[in-house]
């Protein structure tokens, strides 16, 4: 080892890889230097001092240059890793020791002695890379897990969405007592880390939790608001929940396209979101599945109470809100909810009626309104307006995995009816709903008849005298003034101007009233 003024100690090893990297150059400036003519015993001291090698190891590193013409120097033989080699370790399943013991088998070497198993593992260090190595033991995935990627671009808000699914390592306790895990659906906002919405589902995530989460993404009134709107661009994995039939219709009908990558690395926004839920969030829980083990069959914490499902869903809600208003991302300076309104890009906002209406599933198969209301699924459902249409031919559209209610539209018109729910277990406000509408229509029924009725009656004309019947007729303010003009044809019949009119009424006693022959008129 040599000391340094400056960095303490260095070692001999950087010293040769030094030597070993300037020696072409340096040999290649003294070879041009002899056929010129200038070069020195001088310049040869100069690049010995400067490589820290003697001056002889200069002058025949510079013969050999001469003769054979190249400034590198001469090759060691030494054993390489061939594609013959490659396909043994591939086979061995990376095992580098296995390989070596088929080598050994099939004789694999120059005059058939195979290499030794330090050589083969100083060429496979040399020749191969870690990630090459990597895919032989685990496959591409590995492989790529130790390439260098790139740094995606700045990004404004609702530009570039992320989706995905995390099950909780935990259990939770349902209303009937049993124990099940719960699935987060959520989507994140890549350019500010706001997590925009999310759902949980019992048991296992489906296509009804995407349509979940992606409601309360987008809407921006209360209680899911304020960030909220469509996205330009929805990032997924392929996971037959978010590229189903259904989901892929609601994003299309919201004009968002979807891009389905293939690595999660490639979405690295909510994977980093799922591991941060699990070091922040899930680890503080009771009943955390990957809690320190105690020995081979204790787990710390394991006796805890279970969380309910109700309590679980509430300590999510509010571990979000702190999530999105209460910690710094280093990549913007702010939190998440603070650059998301920092941002000034538009928001494309839509209502919840219309976005309701993007996320239902149809079969395409229109069906009647029956006395027991619509049959779909071998279920019953009453709808909430189906007062007198008995008969009209519908298209069911539901919610997936929601199947206590339905949304019905007319077959003809496409006209939103409004809502079912199942008969048997139709609350009693609904019950009331629906009779009180069958009350209404029949008040509005009678009255109508009544009118009707009182329109159709003939009516006759009081008579005192025998003759015929005559039919009374309704006399117009107009008619009345042209008859009382005919039995008075000398009088002047004053009508009204219009409803406000009040005949004059006469003086108070003691008023003196002018005569009206004394009246005088203005001649021109």
């Amino acid at each position: 080892m040599e000391e340094d003024g400056e960095s303490g100690v260095v070692e001999t090893s950087s010293l040769g890889d030094r030597c070993g990297l300037l020696r072409p150059v340096a040999v290649a400036r003294l070879l041009e230097r002899r056929l010129a003519g200038e070069l020195s015993t001088a310049h040869v001291r100069l690049v010995a001092t400067s490589l820290g090698v003697s001056v002889r190891t200069v002058w025949r590193w510079l013969a050999r240059a001469q003769e054979t013409g190249s400034p590198l120097p001469a090759a060691r033989a030494r054993f390489e890793v061939t594609d013959e080699v490659v396909e043994v370790l591939a086979d061995c399943g990376g095992n580098v020791k296995r390989a070596h013991e088929e080598l050994v088998r099939r004789e694999y070497g120059s005059s058939g002695k195979p290499p030794g198993l330090m050589t083969l593992h100083d060429a496979i260090r040399r020749d191969l890379t870690p990630g090459f190595m990597a895919g032989l033991r685990e496959g591409v995935p590995a492989a790529r897990g130790l390439d260098p990627a790139f740094k995606r671009p700045a990004v404004f808000r609702n530009q570039v969405w992320e989706g995905d699914h995390k099950q909780a390592p935990l259990r939770v306790v349902m209303p009937d007592g049993a124990r099940v895990r719960v699935w987060v659906t959520w989507f994140e906002d890549r350019a500010t880390s706001m997590v925009m919405g999310w759902a949980v589902t019992a048991g296992s995530a489906h296509r009804g939790s995407v349509l979940a989460a992606l409601r309360s993404a987008v809407l921006c009134e209360d209680p899911y608001g304020p960030a909220g709107g469509l996205p330009a661009l929805v990032r997924i994995d392929a996971g037959a929940d978010f590229v189903s039939r259904t989901v892929r219709a609601a994003f299309g009908a919201l004009d968002v396209p979807v891009e389905v990558v293939r690595s999660a690395r490639l979405k690295g926004g909510v994977e980093r979101l799922n591991r941060t839920a699990v070091s922040r969030f899930f680890a503080d829980l009771p009943g955390y599945t990957k809690a320190p083990l105690y020995d081979h069959r204790r787990r710390a914490g394991e006796g805890d109470p279970p969380l309910t499902f109700e309590a679980f869903v509430g300590l999510l809600r509010d571990w979000v809100h702190d999530h999105n208003t209460g910690r710094t991302v280093a990549r913007t300076g702010m939190t998440p909810l603070a650059a998301w309104q920092a941002d000034a890009t538009p928001v494309r906002c839509i209502g919840p009626a219309d976005l309701r209406a993007y996320m239902l599933e149809s079969d395409g198969r229109p069906r009647k309104i029956t006395s027991h209301g619509v049959d779909f699924h071998g279920r019953s459902y009453m709808p909430l307006d189906g007062v007198g249409r008995i008969g009209t031919r519908v298209w069911v559209r539901w919610m997936p995995h929601h199947a206590h209610e339905v949304d019905l539209y007319t077959v003809s018109g496409n006209r939103y009816l409004g809502r079912a729910v199942l008969a048997d277990e139709a609350s009693e406000a609904v019950r009331r709903r629906v009779l009180r509408a069958r009350d209404e229509r029949d008040v509005s029924l009678r009255r109508a008849l009544k009118r009707s009725a009182v329109r159709r009656r003939t009516k006759y004309e009081a008579v005192t005298e025998a003759g015929p019947p005559r039919r009374a007729t309704v006399m117009t303010g107009r008619e009345a003034a042209a008859e009382l003009a005919q039995q008075a044809p000398g009088r002047r019949v004053r009508r009204a101007s219009g409803p406000g009119y009040r005949p004059r009424t006469p003086p108070a006693p003691g008023w003196a009233v002018p005569d009206p022959s004394d009246s005088t008129e203005d001649t021109p």
